[in-house]
């Protein structure tokens, strides 16, 4: 017992004696360690910034497409198709099946088989050639002269809007269809056969709009017409629109013919207006030219048998032929929706005979032809070329104005051709959406790097770029944008060619003061859906020469959503200019009321015994309100502006001064010091209203 208790003392001994021996053992305990290490580490006071290098990935790039097979995936790796069925055959036994069949792959497994070979996979369009390609149905090859009968002329009138176009049409065809046109404007492609009894010929004509904002329907005009009539009011001569229509006719290489209208104006002067053709290169036949040139008045029906003779004369020298035989073939000019019809389509027969019951195809539309009808809503059993009607039946989409329409030999081959055309459509809008998305990849790289890079100079290695730069900023923007005004709208018309032409105005909106969204736009009358997208968006519903349902218009008021009926385009232009003004917030502007000068400064002691200035003012003129704004001016310098702590005139606190009149004015700020001859200005804040700064081409 004693021994071990001598043993444990000595051991302790013999420690203790070490410790003391060797003090440099304890620096080296985890504490000391921990101490000494930070009274030698130097802090940097600032950081010193990392550059970010970019690194390309090192992996091959390997293209793929939809629906490839196994073989194909192979030769695009070029790896051996033994190795690629065995990394099938770990991904997906049923993929394994169909690489042995040599069916289609899913992209999903495309994908993974590209990844196990590390390499990188890219999705690439496939365009296929040569089978599909004769499952789209193609204009036919011009006919045989043997084969070809003379055919209807078919004329487009066109020319500047209000110089008579569509009431030279009325003297032609002897109607008044200028008494149903709203605003007295032309908005629509109109389609009608006149038949000429002198001549006992038939000649189609088409009336184009004259607005500045249906150029393209102007355009599409001329591209189907074998002439053009030109109108020039003989009081207006050449204008914006009458120099467009030039354009378009030698565009599409059409021959012209000019029409002076208006000659029983008091102020016409046809001769002015065939100079003013001269500077565009139309030189009439009366100042040695080539170009016929006929003087009407299609208000009284003056000079219109001369016109038509000039047409006919015009019409034979171009020989006019088509075969009646074969396939028909056409051109749409213009698309709506009809309640009780559905989709409608104006075509002008271009080749072959028309009946009903044959199949059709049109852009990505078909259609078995259900009714015929001429421009007067008469049924028709046939049409030649050159004839115009309006067909109904069409099927999936409504074809767009300038579509060509071909007939097919049955339902199964239109089908056909419309799965092939959506396929091409699909692949070139993936091929551009890749393309995008490619672009916006890119992008959103070198943002990463500089928001990377932006923490690396702030001294953070680590850390989310997206919440510590990307979402502040965006936090910021948003604080900035929720003030700003907005308009959003919905829009339905009553034909392609009229929203194509509303579309065309609202593209040239640039205006940012206010911002205008339009949530959804279509042809026919709006619908319940409609209804519904505008309530959640908070929009406006805008219609064009659309009859709203009355079932509608009391969902649209119970929903509180404004519906904008319009008959006349430029009436629809200027009520959204409206509505984007109205959205705009007032601004504040100053009116000068009243001017003075001052005569003396004055030190008057207040409650607290302190020198206070005092301005002596005299009216010069005007009224001087307390509550308005003054500015005191030296030596043509403001220096002071703003408003005014009191306002006496004989020792009493007054609220007005008029002219002549001596008044002492206090300012809050005691240390601002007057002078004689200082100039007074009063200004009267008024809340003003803002106007939008849009002014689209034409309106």
């Amino acid at each position: 017992m004693i021994s071990r208790v001598v043993r444990q003392t000595v051991e302790r001994v013999l420690i203790t004696r070490e410790l003391l021996l060797f003090p440099a053992f304890l620096a080296f305990s985890p504490l000391d360690q921990r101490r000494n290490y930070a009274k030698q580490r130097k802090r940097s006071k600032y950081v010193d910034p990392i550059a970010i290098k970019k690194t390309g990935s090192t992996k091959k790039m390997v293209e793929f497409y939809k629906d490839m097979t196994a073989k194909e995936l192979s030769s695009a790796m070029d790896e051996s198709f033994d190795d690629v069925l065995d990394v099938l055959t770990n991904i997906d036994k049923s993929a394994l099946d169909r690489a042995v069949e040599d069916e289609p792959l899913d992209q999903e497994t495309i994908m993974k088989t590209i990844t196990a070979f590390n390499y990188k996979p890219k999705l690439a369009i496939r365009i296929v050639k040569g089978k599909e390609e004769s499952e789209d149905i193609v204009p036919q090859d011009a006919a045989p002269e043997s084969e070809c009968v003379k055919r209807t002329p078919v004329v487009t009138i066109m020319g500047h809007v209000d110089h008579g176009k569509t009431t030279l049409l009325d003297s032609l065809r002897n109607s008044r269809i200028v008494d149903g046109e709203f605003g007295g404007i032309t908005q629509h492609i109109g389609a009608f056969s006149v038949f000429l009894p002198s001549s006992k010929r038939s000649v189609t004509f088409l009336d184009t709009p004259g607005h500045a904002a249906f150029a393209n329907m102007r355009s599409r005009g001329a591209r189907v017409t074998d002439i053009v009539v030109l109108v020039v009011a003989a009081d207006d001569g050449v204008k914006e629109q009458t120099e467009q229509s030039i354009k378009f006719a030698r565009e599409a290489g059409v021959p012209i013919i000019v029409a002076i209208n208006k000659c029983d104006k008091p102020t016409a002067d046809p001769a002015r207006a065939k100079r003013s053709l001269l500077q565009h290169d139309i030189v009439v036949e009366e100042l040695g030219g080539d170009v016929q040139c006929v003087e009407i008045s299609a208000l009284q029906s003056k000079g219109i048998d001369a016109l038509q003779e000039a047409i006919l004369t015009q019409a034979d020298l171009l020989n006019l032929q088509a075969p009646t035989k074969g396939l028909a073939e056409g051109h749409v000019l213009e698309s709506s929706v009809k309640p009780g019809l559905g989709k409608v389509c104006t075509v002008l027969v271009s080749r072959g005979t028309l009946r009903k019951g044959k199949i059709l195809v049109a852009g990505t539309a078909y259609t078995r032809v259900r009714t015929m009808t001429d421009e007067h809503g008469k049924e028709v059993n046939e049409a030649l070329p050159g004839a115009p009607l309006r067909i109904s039946g069409w099927k999936d989409s409504l074809p767009s104005p300038g579509d060509i329409v071909l007939e097919a030999s049955d339902s199964n081959r239109a089908e056909k051709a419309i799965k092939w055309r959506k396929r091409i459509e699909m692949e070139e809008k993936a091929e551009k959406d890749w393309m995008e998305t490619e672009g916006s990849r890119k992008a959103d790289r070198e943002k990463y790097l500089e928001m990377r890079q932006a923490l690396l100079n702030r001294g953070q290695r680590f850390g989310s770029t997206l919440r510590h730069i990307a979402h502040k900023k965006e936090q910021l923007r948003k604080s900035e944008d929720d003030g700003h005004p907005k308009l959003k709208i919905l829009l339905r018309t009553d034909v392609e060619g009229s929203l194509e032409a509303i579309l065309e105005v609202i593209s040239t909106y640039s205006s940012t003061r206010c911002n205008l969204q339009l949530v959804d736009f279509g042809v026919g009358p709006p619908t319940e859906k409609e209804i519904e997208m505008a309530e959640t968006a908070g929009a406006m519903l805008y219609t064009f020469n659309v009859d709203t349902p009355s079932s509608i218009r009391r969902c649209a008021s119970e929903s509180g959503v404004e519906i904008r009926p319009f008959n006349v385009v430029y009436r629809l232009v200027d009520a959204l200019k409206d509505d984007l003004s109205k959205a705009l917030p007032e601004e504040t502007e100053r009116v000068l009321i009243g001017e003075g000068h001052v005569l003396k400064e004055f030190l008057i002691s207040d409650r607290n015994r302190k020198k206070q200035p005092i301005a002596g003012v005299l009216v010069d003129w005007g009224d001087f309100q307390r509550n308005c704004v003054f500015r005191f001016s030296r030596g043509g310098e403001a220096y002071y502006e703003g408003s005014i702590e009191s306002m006496k005139c004989n020792l009493e606190v007054v609220s007005s001064a008029k002219t002549n009149t001596e008044v002492g004015l206090a300012l809050d700020d005691k240390k601002i010091r007057f002078k004689e001859d200082d100039t007074v200005e009063v200004f009267e804040e008024k809340q003003v209203k803002q106007t939008i700064d849009w002014f689209p081409p034409g309106f």
